[in-house]
């Protein structure tokens, strides 16, 4: 049995952070999402987690998370939702003590962030991100509540939490709180403590230079 595993949902990259579309094209969103898993899986790497594994929506996510040496699931045909996913990787993956998710999207995330939330007393801890989202859920055991992730999903997890007779416990960390979805965001990146690999993608791509658009 793997005593915390944690796990780290990814779409094909290029496929999400449609938010940016006006400002990055295909090619350069992938660029960024490939850089943020890499921190975000060093940060893991680094971390008190036993054994990291990226559930990937496709061969795409599933090769650029094998090319940075992790370990990678494939979600099952059928699975339309990253709760569905994150279900389907933790049953394929059982038996754990306890299930950590983090986004693949937190380009500021460290090893103390991480430490930080495994380190709470609670049967869940909450890493809120700043735009009420969820950084990173960790659950002892896995079962003991459902997860609800998506826009101002931390107020629907504290909920479900307390539904389940789950205490929680709130971890407000910067590495989990920056999560990069808006073009507002990408404007203040240079602004952020960035992780190695994101912080590479900047110092090529700047708002105005010739590879990037509007």
């Amino acid at each position: 049995m793997t005593a915390t595993l944690a796990v780290v949902p990814l779409r094909s990259p290029g496929e999400g952070k449609t938010r940016l579309a006006a400002t990055l094209s295909q090619p350069e969103r992938a660029g960024l999402a490939a850089a943020m898993l890499a921190d975000v899986l060093a940060a893991l790497a680094d971390s008190p987690v036993d054994r990291v594994v990226v559930a990937a929506s496709g061969p795409g996510g599933a090769e650029l998370a094998a090319r940075l040496g992790a370990q990678v699931v494939i979600d099952p045909p059928g699975v339309a939702s990253l709760d569905a996913a994150i279900a389907a990787a933790a049953q394929r993956l059982a038996p754990v003590t306890a299930l950590l998710v983090v986004m693949a999207d937190l380009p500021c995330l460290t090893a103390r962030d991480v430490s930080r939330l495994l380190a709470v007393d609670a049967m869940v801890g909450l890493a809120p991100t700043e735009d009420g989202g969820t950084g990173g859920l960790l659950r002892r055991p896995a079962s003991a509540m459902p997860t609800a992730f998506g826009p101002a999903s931390a107020a629907r997890h504290a909920e479900l939490a307390a539904a389940s007779g789950s205490p929680l416990e709130l971890v407000h960390r910067p590495g989990f709180a920056r999560d990069l979805d808006t073009p507002q965001d990408l404007a203040g990146l240079g602004r952020w403590p960035l992780g190695a690999a994101t912080r590479a993608w900047h110092a090529r791509y700047t708002p105005g230079s010739v590879a990037l658009r509007g």
